[in-house]
């Protein structure tokens, strides 16, 4: 695997580990919340101060936020797998837009599919 597939699946894991953060804060598990909100951020150091800067690297992890986010977040939180909260700019123009529809957690799922498929041809691409 080269440096930027590595780099790419690092930051996924950090969208999970944001994504389970706030999940646990969410349920109120406060001490379990801040300890992954400390191991999101030295690992964004990590990557900071080994690997040189490249905005690929920006587009991965924000793919990568979009497609697996939510699902681990509503897991974790014992949510239904398509809720989109309110409480987030995101969230609202992501309900806004599964309004349109009549069947709304079917868009949904069409913008993480995009997300995932964007995120798997930036890996082909920069084998």
């Amino acid at each position: 695997m080269n440096e930027f597939i590595v780099i790419s699946l690092i930051l996924l894991g950090v969208s999970l580990i944001d994504a389970a953060g706030d999940a646990f804060r969410v349920r109120k598990w406060q001490v379990v919340h801040h300890s992954m909100e400390v191991l999101g951020i030295a690992v964004w150091f990590l990557i900071w101060g080994l690997f040189e800067f490249r905005y690929e690297y920006i587009i991965m992890y924000i793919t990568g936020r979009i497609f697996c986010f939510d699902i681990v977040f509503n897991l974790i939180a014992r949510n239904k797998w398509s809720y989109v909260g309110t409480s987030s700019l995101y969230g609202r123009i992501l309900g806004w837009f599964t309004g349109i529809m009549k069947e709304p957690g079917h868009l949904v799922w069409v913008i993480r599919v995009i997300a995932l498929v964007w995120w798997i041809a930036w890996i082909i691409v920069n084998k």
